[in-house]
């Protein structure tokens, strides 16, 4: 049963940097058009702030605990939290790129994109 775990997890783990590159990129290119005044109201929100505090909290314990629980040799759980800490830096990344593209004046998808394949 582990061992049938361990066959997925570097995809799990390939697909989530995938898409993380992704994301990220995605910010960068829409961030030269983003209206900064609605930006700044959207991330003063409570309710925006606190959830990238729980990101930020939850990713860094995603990457500590594993570090402490080395020594006992349970190569499973250290897997799991490494997806998980991941997972959670993907969600982090969606929920800005969410915020972003709500602020940005091009709904499209950026031109540069675009003069990459031409």
């Amino acid at each position: 049963m582990v061992n049938e775990y361990f066959e997925y997890t570097d995809s799990i783990i390939f697909a989530l940097y995938l898409i993380f590159i992704f994301l990220a990129v995605q910010i960068w290119l829409i961030w030269k058009d983003i209206d900064k005044n609605e930006l700044r109201l959207k991330i003063l929100d409570g309710f925006f702030f606190k959830k990238n505090c729980v990101f930020v909290f939850s990713l860094s314990l995603f990457f500590i605990v594993p570090e402490f629980i080395k020594e006992m040799n349970i190569p499973f759980i250290l897997e799991l939290f490494n997806i998980v800490a991941l997972t959670t830096l993907v969600l982090f990344t969606y929920e800005w790129y969410k915020l972003l593209s709500s602020s940005s004046h091009r709904k499209s998808m950026p031109h540069e994109l675009f003069k990459i394949f031409k």
